[in-house]
């Protein structure tokens, strides 16, 4: 099937990303609008699912009104000449030299680069809001899916010698499997270290190379990878910062108020994450201490790159153990999120299964999950309440003013009611209805408009192989001990059906 004018035009033009091609879209508008004499070209925008659907190659409508106008002068071709099978071009076959284009339109914050068309390159990896973006190697290689496992086609003396290559630097690397189908074809990823150690020294032993098929390339290993690589790259980036500024930690937990401001210590944006997260965990714990009522929780996080953190940094896990002692109680322990259908609408799909997962771990540790969708509470900080006792203040996500964090403690009666009022809402909104955490998990996932069945089935293979052989933390700050047990969590959810 030949492919559209448009969509090689954007292959030529570096403009496969949605948010690219929209700052192009943008400007174009913007320009034409006093030429046309229309305002409304200066405000016209493009979906990102109006965008894929244009890009695919294979979509021959034809955009109208001001998207048309833009379009044109653009790409100087009417939409006709844009949304039809251009001359001389055919479907790829769907070979390695089609990958970069495949991931880039599927997940606009990657950019593969594959210099000369050759199997080895650069994966670019973009954050969004909250996290800095890095890079890795990657090196794609031709495999045939047998059972469980996408196998690595016999390669020639030459591929072997750069597959060697490849695997020797002490690096973060990927491998990509590429098996080909009919019209189409799978990707699966693995580390590269977990290729490496049994291929040195001496060349790869290829015939027993292989990629388990758990690692396919989808929405859920993608939003793992996306989130793993950027928040290890950062801390590594500032491990030595880190460790230098550790006493600013205790330092601040002297004090029964603190906001300091991020332009006290030299940070990425992960870093600085690292280090209010790690200071609010010590805070609530310090200040819960000596409580012998049940807290309730109010958590900040309404995206997958907030929400990340959970999954993946180390003292998260030990917190969220330390507050085990509160679990069997006559009251069960009660963490609400709040996430605005806004929020969740301009939400990518593996960001919402980064979401899910951070609140199925909730779950597993046995703390009941709410999630309230009214965006009036947004706003509310990120509180442990001791029920007409105290509250316990531990912001760090999006914190006003520019600070790493803002914490404090408070037992004034009307602070007390504002949060306790919050917390009696989020109860009666709470879109996670069930008795038990397959219903609520069940609900969540209709929420956020993620496919329960694909889903939980995808965690339990995955969950089977773990995490580490897909991509592997090397930071000391990170682990995924947690991200494990949560994908068999809600792969048993997948087998009790």
């Amino acid at each position: 099937m030949r492919r559209t004018l448009f969509s090689l035009l954007l292959r030529d033009r570096d403009l496969l990303g949605w948010e690219a091609f929209c700052i192009h879209f943008t400007a174009t508008g913007r320009e034409l609008a006093p030429e046309k004499g229309n305002r409304r070209l200066a405000t016209a925008s493009v979906g990102r699912t109006t965008f894929d659907r244009w890009a695919s190659g294979t979509w021959y409508g034809r955009p109208r009104g001001e998207a048309a106008q833009i379009l044109e002068r653009m790409f100087g071709h009417t939409v006709e000449e844009l949304f039809s099978p251009a001359p001389h071009a055919s479907e790829p076959a769907g070979g390695l030299e089609s990958v970069p284009a495949r991931i880039g339109s599927r997940w606009p914050t990657s950019n593969l680069l594959l210099p000369a068309g050759g199997p080895a390159g650069i994966w670019e990896i973009a954050g969004r809001q909250r996290l800095d973006g890095t890079s890795a190697a990657v090196h794609l290689l031709p495999v045939v899916r047998r059972g469980d496992e996408a196998d690595v086609r016999d390669l020639s003396q030459d591929g072997l010698y750069q597959l060697e290559r490849f695997l020797r630097p002490a690096r973060r690397g990927f491998l990509v499997g590429v098996e080909e189908r009919q019209d189409d074809f799978n990707l699966y990823v693995r580390d590269a270290i977990a290729a490496r150690r049994p291929a040195l020294p001496g060349p790869p032993a290829v015939g027993g190379l292989s990629i388990p098929s758990a690692y396919l390339l989808d929405d859920l290993t993608y939003g793992i990878l996306w989130a793993l690589t950027q928040l290890d790259d950062g801390l590594l980036s500032d491990d030595q910062t880190l460790d230098a500024e550790q006493h600013l930690l205790d330092t601040y937990l002297s004090l029964p108020r603190s906001a300091p401001s991020q332009l006290l210590v030299d940070l990425t944006a992960v870093g600085s994450s690292w280090m209010g997260s790690a200071f609010c965990a010590r805070h609530i714990e310090q200040e819960l201490a000596d409580a012998n009522t049940v807290p309730i929780f109010w958590t900040r996080e309404q995206s997958g790159e907030e929400a990340a953190c959970w999954l993946f940094f180390k003292h998260k896990l030990d917190y969220l153990q330390s507050l085990e002692r509160f679990h069997g109680t006559a009251a069960q322990t009660v963490r609400v999120f709040c996430l605005p259908e806004t929020e969740v609408a301009r939400s990518e799909t593996y960001e919402k299964v980064l979401l899910l997962l951070a609140i199925a771990l909730m779950e597993r540790c046995g703390i009941r999950a709410r999630v309230v969708p009214n965006p009036e509470y947004s706003e509310v900080d990120g509180v442990a309440l001791i029920p007409g006792q105290r509250a316990v203040v531990a912001n760090w996500v999006r914190v006003p003013g520019g600070a790493l964090w803002a914490a404090g403690s408070t037992s004034a009666r009307g602070e007390l009611r504002t949060y306790a009022t919050a917390f009696a809402d989020a109860q009666e909104a709470d879109v996670l209805v069930g008795e038990d955490s397959e219903t609520r998990l069940r609900s969540l996932a209709g929420y956020l408009g993620l496919d329960w069945r694909w889903l939980t089935d995808r965690c339990r293979a995955l969950g089977e192989y773990g995490v580490a052989g897909l991509v592997r933390p090397r930071s000391r700050l990170l682990t995924v001990e947690a991200l494990d047990e949560t994908l068999l969590f809600l792969g048993k959810l997948s087998s009790s059906r």
